[in-house]
């Protein structure tokens, strides 16, 4: 009993830490967003709605926390790379910015095809469509998903990245930049431009087509943080100098209660179970096509 009154106890420390950072965050880019917006601004209701539905994703994950680092401990306990390179890691600076950029980039690999996979299957879209069907994208979109997506996220992305990697390799700074911050400048609603450096690393102009409400933009920007995926796999699309496109999901029938979103994001408000096929972003298939 004193074992798992620790474990309550842990769980409640960490989360309030995210929530509390996720606050700062989406509060502190919000001052950018006001400044400088890329279409109207929204104000407080959905940057709070979404900060909810953040607070019941870690009450859901805390649950599969048990399953996870049981998982986590039938992991190869040295990572590919260095059985492949013992001993490649410089030390220093350059070392930990060098290993943050070769993680980040297998990293990537394997959420641009998790990611593109979402949007390919009806199934994993289910859970998927929470997060693009917010009309109004913002910072605090990045905090948007459903306990399934997340576990998606973390078996398909998270722990292939592990094995070829290991669970140290990046600096702390590396991982807070990265994993911690670039979410919600990707999800900025700011009038900001990266400009030829699109193609080298994404930003808010290029991530906002990816939620392009209209078809034209499904299929395209997978990549969380190097563009250049896209380039190989045929999905890459520039934004055009003043593109600030309407972001949601058409004819959107997934939940809008924040409970519903995170635990039964699933169910269709308004639809039958079937209508969910007609409102994937492409016609979906069981099969990841390269194009």
């Amino acid at each position: 009993m004193n074992d798992f009154l620790q474990y309550i106890i842990q769980v409640f420390q960490g989360n309030a830490k995210e929530v509390i950072f996720a606050v700062m965050m989406t509060g502190g880019v919000w001052l950018f967003e006001w400044w400088r917006p890329a279409v109207a601004d929204s104000g407080l209701g959905g940057r709070w709605h979404n900060i909810k539905v953040f607070i019941l994703l870690l009450i859901g994950l805390a649950f599969a926390a048990p399953v996870l680092n049981r998982c986590a401990q039938l992991l190869p306990s040295i990572p590919l790379i260095e059985r492949m390179v013992p001993d490649w890691q410089s030390k220093g600076i350059v070392g930990g910015i060098l290993a943050t950029l070769i993680y980040a980039f297998i990293w990537d690999f394997f959420q641009y095809w998790t990611h593109r996979l979402e949007h390919k299957n009806a199934a994993l879209w289910a859970f998927h469509r929470v997060h693009h069907s917010d009309a109004h994208m913002n910072a605090s979109t990045a905090l948007r998903q459903s306990v399934g997506g997340a576990l998606i996220g973390h078996f398909l992305g998270h722990i292939p990245t592990v094995i070829i990697c290991g669970g140290n390799m990046v600096p702390y700074l590396g991982s807070l930049l990265l994993f911690s911050g670039w979410g919600y400048f990707n999800h900025a609603n700011v009038r900001f431009s990266l400009g030829p450096l699109t193609r080298v690393i994404s930003g808010p102009q290029w991530h906002r087509l990816h939620h392009g409400k209209d078809a034209q933009y499904h299929n395209s920007n997978y990549a969380a943080f190097f563009p250049v995926l896209d380039l190989m796999f045929g999905t890459l699309r520039l934004p055009k100098k003043k593109e600030w496109v309407e972001t949601g999901v058409r004819d959107d029938v997934s939940p809008q209660n924040p409970l519903k979103q995170v635990f039964l994001s699933w169910r269709n408000e308004s639809a039958t179970a079937s209508t969910l096929l007609a409102h994937t972003p492409e016609a979906p298939s069981g099969l990841l096509d390269r194009q």
